[in-house]
């Protein structure tokens, strides 16, 4: 959304505006900083100012028309002052993933992410899961399978580059010391004997005597010896995990025992119905019913694309004339086409990732466009002027 009277948004934020949003921020208790942020806005009447409403509103509607980039991604862009602007992004993530977001300022100014759970299903409002703390740094252990909203917004009035960096990882530690899971060769769901049953956990390899460690905080519920895991220890989360560790040489903890991550818990070895095979760790992850575990241990490794679209374009309008548009839903030629359009429209030029733009239309509608179909040769424009519309285009 762009804001068209900035000097009385100036006015408004007049001296003595940040000392006490400061103030009140020390005396609430806010569920975010962004909700603090809030707080402070209500309390000093900037709340119901046109400044005030423009941003909460952008924030709601970003939510709505969110983007969906491809994981790990990394964008960098700029904000222009005179544009009241909040960025949408929805993510697939995995039960067992621990997702890593980084959305940081380049310029000073207070960015905020959060990340929430849609509910419209139930008919709820979107539930806010967890904030990124004063660094911009959000981390969240994925319970359900399924998409989720990312919200990434600014302070008022601020102006300057931002980077923005999201990720997956393990949610847990490694169960077999010095292993990855490079070492599995057993998957979750592999037919066993003759397709009467199925593998409900992964098996990991390695040298016999190999420490067996915690991958989380918990309770040792149980030590077992005998039936088809051999050697057994039962671990117990405060989520209500329940982690099996089967085929063990040695148990070397005792039941009710609190352990942390990284304590040893037996060792690896070939008990029960897998005497017949190298010796491995079955790692098995319950909780009403199996869970693949891949998710939960599988470190991405991957870096993400480094940006390499002209960033000088950054913050800019440009207008598109004559020229057929197309935004994609995600960055990739292979997503699914979410604007095309012939009509003349005003393009804002928000950020790059890799060798895409992020951009949004002036009726609030987002996407990626391919750094081949932006020219670089004419000046930037803004909505609402005909003679920048007609200095600026788009090409395919």
């Amino acid at each position: 959304m762009r804001l068209h009277t900035f000097l009385v948004a100036l006015l408004i934020l007049g001296t003595g505006c940040s000392a006490q949003l400061e103030e009140m921020r020390e005396r609430y208790r806010p569920v975010s900083p962004r909700d603090a942020y809030v707080h402070g806005l209500r309390q000093t009447g900037i709340h119901d100012s046109l400044i005030g409403q423009a941003w909460l509103q952008e924030g709601d509607a970003v939510l709505k028309t969110p983007i969906s980039p491809t994981l790990p991604y990394l964008e960098q862009g700029r904000l222009m002052a005179i544009d009241v602007m909040a960025l949408g992004y929805q993510l697939d993530l995995t039960r067992g993933q621990q997702v890593i977001v980084e959305a940081t300022s380049l310029d000073g100014f207070q960015v905020f992410a959060d990340l929430y759970e849609p509910m419209q299903e139930s008919g709820l409002p979107d539930r806010l899961l967890t904030s990124a703390d004063s660094t911009g740094r959000l981390i969240w252990d994925v319970r359900r399978s399924k998409m989720y909203l990312l919200r990434v917004q600014p302070e008022i009035l601020a102006e300057g580059g931002f980077r923005l960096s999201i990720r997956t990882n393990a949610s847990l530690v490694f169960p077999v010391a010095g292993h990855t899971t490079a070492d599995v060769q057993s998957r979750f769901g592999v037919e066993r004997d003759g397709g009467r049953r199925s593998h409900h956990g992964i098996d990991v390899f390695a040298r016999r005597g190999t420490p067996v460690v915690a991958v989380r905080s918990g309770t040792v519920r149980s030590t077992r010896t005998g039936g088809l895991g051999g050697k057994q220890v039962w671990l117990r989360d405060e989520m209500g995990h329940n982690f099996y560790y089967a085929h063990l040489d040695s148990q070397m903890v005792e039941a009710g025992q609190l352990v942390q991550p990284g304590d040893t818990l037996g060792t690896v070895g070939n008990t029960g119905n897998a005497r017949t095979t190298p010796p491995h760790l079955h790692f098995g992850i319950y909780q009403n019913g199996p869970h693949d575990p891949w998710p939960f241990v599988f470190a991405d490794r991957r870096r993400p694309s480094r940006v390499a679209v002209d960033h000088s374009l950054f913050g800019s309008w440009r207008a598109a004339e004559g020229f057929s548009l197309t935004l994609r839903e995600q960055p990739s030629r292979r997503s699914s086409v979410t604007i095309e359009t012939n009509t003349a429209a005003q393009l804002h030029i928000i950020g790059g990732t890799a060798n895409w733009y992020h951009v949004r239309l002036d009726d609030g509608r987002s996407g990626y466009l391919p750094a081949s179909q932006l020219s670089m040769t004419f000046a930037a424009s803004r909505p609402g002027t005909a003679s920048a519309r007609s200095a600026a285009s788009v090409g395919g």
